[in-house]
């Protein structure tokens, strides 16, 4: 076969690097395997592809560099299959669905995921909020979100994480003007912003989380924050999020006593025991 993933990245190799011992350096190979490799591969061809003169660097014929340009766009796809071929060997999946709910979304999640498309390149990673879904059944491999009221069959629940409420409001909110500690009675004065009830924030939850008789229901977590930034009113609101960086605007986290309710849920990681190589790899970070 002339064109073989090798020939193609020896050639690309010695095209950037400029040199055929650079290349070898950069390939782990000896020069002369990059050598007896693109001469190889100009005979198969009957064409040149490199200038190469005594003291100086090879350099690109015309043919050269038409090929070149041309390895640039499918050299990556070849590797790219290649790789996505081991992984299908070794038994890692080939995409792994994570709902996350918008409350338990903290950075070190994301840093996580991060981590996990570094090492499962080639495993597609789907995000998707945990309140779209309909069921505990299906349409996720991982689940991280408030632990749920519900008792979940053929599924695994661990709980890896804390939530712990603040009350806040922006900084123009006439809340963040009154001193002291917040009561349940200034709170009842003003419009609360409550995340509508969804596949994981249940009637029962919205309930232990309203404070005032007047809410503004949001589906959007973006709005949600937005709204709370600009004044509209003032919610319940994760502390591990409040660190996010919203430019000259910020929330400001009132003095209230949550009372003997407590202001901290657990976050629970939920998973079947059905998932690939790359799944568990994830459980195993979120557990260990």
């Amino acid at each position: 076969m002339i064109i073989t993933t090798e020939r193609l990245r020896y050639f690309v190799s010695v095209a950037e690097q400029g040199s055929f011992s650079a290349a070898a350096r950069e390939l782990g190979v000896s020069v002369s395997a990059v050598n007896q490799t693109i001469i190889n591969l100009e005979e198969d061809l009957e064409v040149t592809l490199f200038e190469r003169r005594s003291g100086k660097k090879p350099k690109l014929t015309v043919e050269g560099r038409s090929l070149y340009f041309k390895s640039l766009d499918v050299l990556p796809r070849i590797l790219g299959i290649e790789q996505y071929a081991e992984t299908l060997k070794l038994g890692v999946e080939s995409a792994v669905t994570i709902a996350v709910h918008p409350y338990s979304f903290y950075n070190k999640y994301v840093e996580l995921f991060k981590a996990f498309t570094d090492k499962y390149p080639q495993v597609q990673l789907n995000i998707v909020d945990s309140e779209t879904l309909e069921t505990f059944d299906e349409g996720f491999d991982l689940l991280i979100a408030p632990s749920s009221l519900e008792v979940m069959r053929a599924r695994n629940v661990e709980s890896v994480d804390r939530l712990e409420w603040k009350i806040v409001c922006s900084e123009e909110h006439p809340l963040a003007k009154l001193k002291g500690r917040i009561e349940v009675a200034d709170l009842q004065n003003h419009t609360q912003l409550m995340m509508a009830e969804g596949f994981i924030t249940k009637p029962e939850y919205r309930e232990a989380l309203r404070y005032s008789s007047s809410f503004i229901n949001v589906t959007n977590f973006y709005q949600y924050r937005q709204l709370l930034l600009s004044g509209v009113g003032f919610a319940t609101y994760p502390a591990e999020l409040l660190n996010n960086n919203d430019g000259d605007r910020k929330l400001i986290i009132l003095d209230f006593e949550f009372g003997s309710e407590g202001n901290s849920w657990p976050i629970d990681l939920v998973w079947s025991d059905n998932i690939g190589i790359a799944g568990q790899w994830l459980v195993g970070q979120l557990t260990g």
